[in-house]
C-alpha cells in the first residue's frame, strides 16, 4: 500500500475507533440513565398531581385545594405546593419544615432526578388558572432513603468526562507521535544533528512493538529520512576527512613547490649575479637542474587539475579503438628509462599479438605509467615488475592487466587508503616525493574508461593490480546511438 493510501488508512481507521468508543459510552450513560429512572420512578404517588390541579380553586385569587385531596395528603402522608410564576409558594400544605418555599427551574428538575438528595420525591404540573401561570409540586418521603444512586450517577459523569481525556490523550498520541517524531527528526537535520532522535532509539525489543503500528504507517518516509541521515552524516564526515587531507596535501604541496623554486631561485642568483663569469658547460648545467624542477611542478599542477576533473567528470575522453599491446610496449620503454628503473627487472606476457580496446590513449597510458612507475619506486632493487595481459573468451568478455611484482608489499593501512587523494604511503622503504595523487587519478581513469581495478598486496611477499576492461562496450554503445 502507498504511503498516501497508508496514512489516509491510518486516520481514518483511528477516527472510526474514536467514534466508536464514543457511542458505546453514550449508549451505557444511557442505559445506565434508564436505569436509574426506572428505579426512581417506583417510588410514585397515589394521588395524581393532575387531579389535585384540576381540584384547585381560586379564593380571592389565592389557590387552595378542596377537604377531601387534603384527607387524601395526609392519608398517604404527602403534600402539596402551588408556585407562581417566579417559583415562590402561594399555598401549601402538610409540607415539611425542610422543604423550601422557593424553587428555581433548575432545582426542581434536579429534585425531580435524584430524590435521594433530599430524601423526598417531587412531581410537578403546571397549567393556567384565571389567567395565572401556577406549578403544582406534589411531595413524599422516600420509604427507603438511599443516596448511592445519586452518587453513583454523579460518579459516572465524572468517569465519562475522565475517560474522553484519556481516550483523547490516548489517539492524540496515536495520531500525534509518529509526526512529531518526523517533524523532531528534521529538525535535527536542520542543527547538523545526523542521527535518529533520541527518544525514540531508547525504545528496548520489548516495547518496540507497542509502537510498531503507528510507526510502520510512515514506513517509506522514516526509511527515507535514515538514508538521508546516513547519506549527510557520511558527506560531512567525508568532508572534514577531505578537509584534513587537502591541507595535509597542501602543507605536503607547498613543501615540495618551495624545493624546486628555491633550487631554482638560487641558480638564477647564480647566473644573475656579476661577480662570477660562468662557462658554457656550467650554465648548461644550472639551466638542466632548474628544467627538471619546473618539470616537476608542472607535473604537480597537471596531476592536481586533472584528478578534479576526473572526479568531476568533467574531463573530455575520447574514445578510440587502438591495440592495448602497443600502448603498454610504449609505456614500458618510458618507463625503463627512469633512474629507480636501473636496477628492476621487468618482463610483459599477452596471450595475443593485438588486444584492440575502445579508450582515450593519452589518459589509459597516464594510469599504466602511474601504477607501474609506483612498483618501480616503492619497491628495493632487483624487484621484478610483470606485466600480463590477456584477453579473456569468458562471458562477458574482458581485457585483463596484471601488474605484479615481488617485492615489499603493503601494509593494511597502505591498502585500505592507496586510492585515496594525497595519500603518499607510510613504507620507510618508499619514495614519498610523489604528489599523492598517481594512483587517484589511475583509478579514476580506469573506472571513466568503464574498467575495474583491484588490489592484491601481502607486505614482504609483493603486490598485483588487477585491470579489467569490458570489450566492446562503447563499440556497442556508439551503435546503438547511430541507429
Amino acid at each position: 500500500m502507498k504511503l498516501k493510501n497508508r496514512v489516509a488508512y491510518y486516520f481514518v481507521s483511528r477516527l472510526f475507533s474514536l467514534m466508536l468508543i464514543w457511542s458505546l459510552l453514550i449508549i451505557i450513560s444511557i442505559v445506565l440513565i434508564s436505569f436509574f429512572l426506572e428505579n426512581n420512578q417506583k417510588e410514585t404517588s397515589q394521588l395524581s398531581i393532575n387531579e389535585i390541579a384540576e381540584h384547585t380553586v381560586l379564593i380571592n385569587q389565592i389557590p387552595s385545594v378542596d377537604p377531601e385531596t387534603k384527607e387524601d395528603l395526609v392519608k398517604n402522608n404527602m403534600w402539596v405546593q402551588i408556585l407562581d410564576e417566579q417559583g415562590s409558594e402561594v399555598f401549601s400544605f402538610n409540607t415539611p419544615e425542610s422543604v423550601p418555599n422557593h424553587y428555581t427551574p433548575g432545582e426542581l428538575v434536579s429534585d425531580y432526578l435524584y430524590p435521594a438528595k433530599n430524601d423526598f420525591q417531587l412531581s410537578t404540573w403546571s397549567n393556567t388558572v384565571d389567567n395565572q401561570n401556577l406549578t403544582w409540586v406534589l411531595g413524599k418521603p422516600l420509604t427507603s432513603n438511599n443516596p448511592f444512586q445519586y452518587w453513583v450517577n454523579n460518579l459516572w459523569i465524572l468517569f465519562i468526562i475522565m475517560a474522553g481525556l484519556v481516550i483523547a490523550i490516548f489517539f492524540g498520541r496515536q495520531l500525534g507521535a509518529p509526526l512529531l517524531y518526523i517533524v523532531s527528526w528534521i529538525e535535527s537535520l536542520s542543527k547538523g544533528k545526523y542521527e535518529e532522535p533520541f527518544y525514540h532509539r531508547k525504545y528496548n525489543i520489548k516495547q518496540r512493538w507497542r509502537n510498531k503500528a503507528k510507526y510502520n504507517t510512515y514506513k517509506e518516509l522514516n526509511q527515507a529520512l535514515s538514508r538521508l541521515t546516513s547519506t549527510l552524516k557520511r558527506n560531512t564526515e567525508e568532508r572534514e576527512l577531505l578537509d584534513k587531507t587537502r591541507e595535509e596535501w597542501m602543507t605536503g604541496v607547498s613543501h615540495d613547490l618551495r624545493t624546486p623554486l628555491s633550487v631554482i631561485k638560487g641558480y638564477t642568483v647564480l647566473l644573475s649575479s656579476d661577480e662570477h663569469v660562468w662557462e658554457q658547460t656550467e650554465v648548461r648545467h644550472f639551466s638542466k637542474i632548474m628544467e627538471e624542477r619546473v618539470e616537476y611542478m608542472e607535473q604537480l599542477i597537471e596531476d592536481f587539475n586533472l584528478t578534479f576533473q576526473l572526479k568531476n567528470d568533467t574531463i573530455p575522453i575520447q574514445l578510440e579503438q587502438k591495440d592495448l599491446v602497443n600502448v603498454i610496449k610504449n609505456v614500458l620503454e618510458q618507463l625503463e628509462k627512469m633512474p629507480e628503473a636501473k636496477n628492476k627487472v621487468f618482463s610483459f606476457e599477452t596471450n595475443k599479438e593485438q588486444i584492440f580496446l575502445d579508450m582515450d590513449v593519452k589518459y589509459v597510458q597516464r594510469a599504466l605509467e602511474n601504477l607501474i612507475a609506483n612498483s618501480i619506486k616503492h619497491n628495493p632493487p632487483d624487484t621484478t615488475i610483470k606485466i600480463i595481459l590477456h584477453e579473456a573468451l569468458s562471458h562477458p568478455r574482458q581485457i585483463c592487466v596484471l601488474i605484479e611484482d615481488d617485492g615489499a608489499g603493503m601494509d593494511q593501512e597502505t591498502i585500505e587508503h592507496l586510492f585515496d587523494r594525497y595519500y603518499r604511503g607510510t613504507s620507510a622503504i618508499s619514495n614519498n616525493s610523489g604528489t599523492g595523487l598517481g594512483m587517484t587519478i589511475a583509478r579514476q581513469i580506469i573506472i571513466a574508461h568503464g574498467g575495474e581495478i583491484a588490489l592484491n598486496s601481502k607486505l614482504h611477499l609483493g603486490t598485483q593490480f588487477k585491470i579489467t576492461f569490458p570489450i566492446y562496450r562503447y563499440a556497442e554503445k556508439r551503435r546503438d546511438e547511430e541507429t
